[in-house]
């Protein structure tokens, strides 16, 4: 009697460890269920940010994208010095055959401006639906894209509070030049800070995050 009391009390002991064990990774999926759609809206909302023009240049049917990466294909291959003469276009498109519209998006900003212009410059006729579409796309994603990466430069380069701004090169120059003129100032050009060449130039090239 003792035997099978002991026998029954050890399957009913088994029984409630496996319906506990189910119960536990029942609720731990659906905590992993939960945390994931959560996590959704938030790359739903970035998205969103983006203007309208920008959302709907990355999104096109299969058929589509199997026109624009067959299109400029086929005139990369026209010529055999193409790729060489085009080769940030050339790199554009072996990552675009592969990756499809994501390359627009991820492919750092300045290599996107430089296929682009490659390929302006390599295509005269743009009667192709395909090359057409594409070309637009490219140029609304890098518009959007160097809007962005000039606030994100403009917001980086603000002074932190409590410290004064850094002087502009304009004042600079305007303070070099006014004490250049003052009587009895040195007269020279070391003290102008800037070589001939950048006075006739006036160019600063600023680097943007991709």
């Amino acid at each position: 009697m003792l035997t099978s009391m002991t026998r029954l009390c050890s399957a009913l002991l088994e029984a409630v460890l496996l319906i506990s064990r189910s119960l536990l990774f029942w609720i731990a999926a659906r905590k992993l269920r939960a945390a994931t759609s959560r996590s959704k809206p938030a790359v739903r909302e970035h998205e969103d940010t983006r203007p309208e023009p920008a959302i709907r240049a990355l999104q096109a049917t299969p058929e589509v994208l199997r026109a624009m990466v067959q299109e400029l294909r086929r005139v990369l291959d026209e010529d055999e010095s193409h790729r060489q003469v085009h080769r940030h276009l050339a790199r554009f498109e072996r990552k675009f055959a592969k990756y499809g519209l994501r390359t627009i998006a991820q492919l750092p900003v300045d290599q996107l401006r430089r296929a682009l212009f490659d390929f302006e410059a390599l295509v005269r006729n743009w009667s192709s639906p395909g090359l057409a579409d594409l070309r637009s796309r490219m140029a609304v994603v890098l518009a959007d894209r160097s809007s962005a990466a000039s606030v994100w430069i403009a917001a980086n380069t603000m002074p932190p509070p409590g410290r004064p701004a850094a002087e502009s090169m304009g004042s600079r120059l305007a303070r070099n030049a006014g004490a250049a003129f003052r009587p009895g100032a040195p007269r020279g050009p070391r003290h102008l800070g800037m070589s001939r060449f950048e006075l006739g130039d006036g160019f600063h090239s600023t680097s943007a995050p991709a």
